[in-house]
């Protein structure tokens, strides 16, 4: 009986073994696939009704549940992604003792505390339900008469230290033509706004946009993202990023290397678009590439970010819709250590929707509810969830 006994260990040794160098040669076919969907592991189905948007400004992701603005309807839908179902909405009244005016996105620092930026140069506090609890007015301290917002459309989402600091983009130095950008106008606006909860006040941090921006002749518009102990400003037209830390005093300019977004150019911005038709100007402003957003990945240290290459769109009878959601975009992948440049991918054309993603600890989240992919449905939310921790 004992070289039968043998021979089963070994024959079960060598079939862990095939196992094992099965699963190893796999991985390493994921590692080296240039197709983003090989990285997959779930995809998240929920059912929802006419009153949620299929598209949305603002989304957030907070300890299980998903917060979408329906701008249409005036709500914030909260989802638990455990049940996959519509936990509660909640109403952002315009008028009266809860009255909001025009919101401006929105962002969730706990369950029952949810800040609302508005158009009437208001910060405002409100509770799960609603209620207004707090305002702060910022008119006398915006510079030039802009406002922040808070939306995941192209990065311009709130951020905070952990320490009561709250940040913003203030999009001064966008509303100033390239050809009136200098060295005293990068002095004057700086891009970064601030708020202090414990003091209750407003302030620009002390970063300045560097007068490297100036060589690129274009519109200066940045992205926003956080570590745990800096701020990440991508600058929306080039591959130039900035690491500040969170009082604006020190910052490093960092080149983002990709193979995919490389094609910027500032024709739009120095042509005259005023006599041109909208479809000329959308095709002259795809036609060359720019960064959607930036995001940073806490639970794998990874740095996400999308953009859009660049293509002529002027024989797309749907070229307006690219302000709504380009037909697809791209991601690269950064080591947070150094930046180095991980891993870049291609999404597929219509099928996921631009400036919609989330982080969680299962990996980054996006949604293929392209209003031209096949598969979308009206009454689903749904979401891909992609983990590409395999690749560093």
């Amino acid at each position: 009986m004992l070289p039968l006994k043998i021979n089963y260990i070994q024959m079960k040794e060598k079939l862990v073994l095939l196992l094992l160098l099965f699963h190893i040669s796999c991985n390493e076919r994921k590692i080296n696939s240039d197709n983003p969907l090989d990285f997959i592991v779930d995809t998240t189905t929920i059912s929802i009704d006419p009153k949620i948007d299929l598209y949305t400004r603002t989304l957030q992701y907070f300890d299980g549940d998903l917060y979408w603005w329906n701008a249409n309807q005036q709500t914030i839908s909260v989802f638990n992604l455990t049940s996959k179902t519509l936990k509660k909405s909640i109403k952002l009244e315009t008028e009266g003792p809860n009255g909001l005016g025009m919101p401006l996105g929105f962002y969730v620092a706990n369950e029952d505390s949810i800040y609302i930026p508005t158009m009437a140069y208001q910060f405002v506090l409100i509770d799960s339900d609603g209620n207004k609890l707090l305002e702060y007015d910022y008119f006398n301290e915006s510079k030039l008469g802009g406002v922040f917002v808070s939306m995941t459309r192209f990065s311009n989402t709130i951020q905070k230290d952990g320490k009561g600091r709250y940040f913003f983009l203030m999009g001064d130095l966008q509303n100033i033509f390239p050809s009136d950008l200098n060295e005293e106008t990068l002095k004057d606006y700086p891009p970064i706004f601030s708020f202090n909860q414990k003091s209750e006040k407003f302030d620009y941090l002390a970063f300045k946009a560097p007068e490297s921006l100036l060589k690129f002749n274009d519109a200066i518009d940045f992205g926003l993202s956080a570590t745990s102990n800096s701020l990440l400003l991508l600058h929306d037209q080039s591959n130039t990023m900035f690491e500040i830390d969170f009082n604006g005093n020190r910052f490093e300019e960092y080149k983002l290397k990709s193979n995919l977004i490389r094609n910027f150019s500032n024709e739009y911005w120095n042509s005259p678009r005023m006599s041109q038709s909208p479809n000329e100007n959308i095709n002259l402003l795809y036609k060359s590439s720019s960064n959607l957003g930036i995001s940073f990945d806490a639970y794998n240290n990874l740095l996400f970010r999308f953009g859009w290459p660049g293509e002529d769109i002027s024989g797309d009878e749907d070229a307006m819709k690219f302000g709504y959601t380009p037909r697809f975009f791209t991601i690269s992948i950064y080591n947070l250590e150094d930046f180095s440049l991980i891993k870049e991918f291609v999404l597929p054309r219509n099928v996921y929707l631009s400036h919609h993603y989330f982080i969680d600890k299962n990996g980054l989240n996006l949604f293929p509810m392209h209003p031209d992919n096949p598969s979308f449905k009206e009454d689903e939310l749904v979401f891909h969830t992609f983990n590409f921790n395999d690749l560093r």
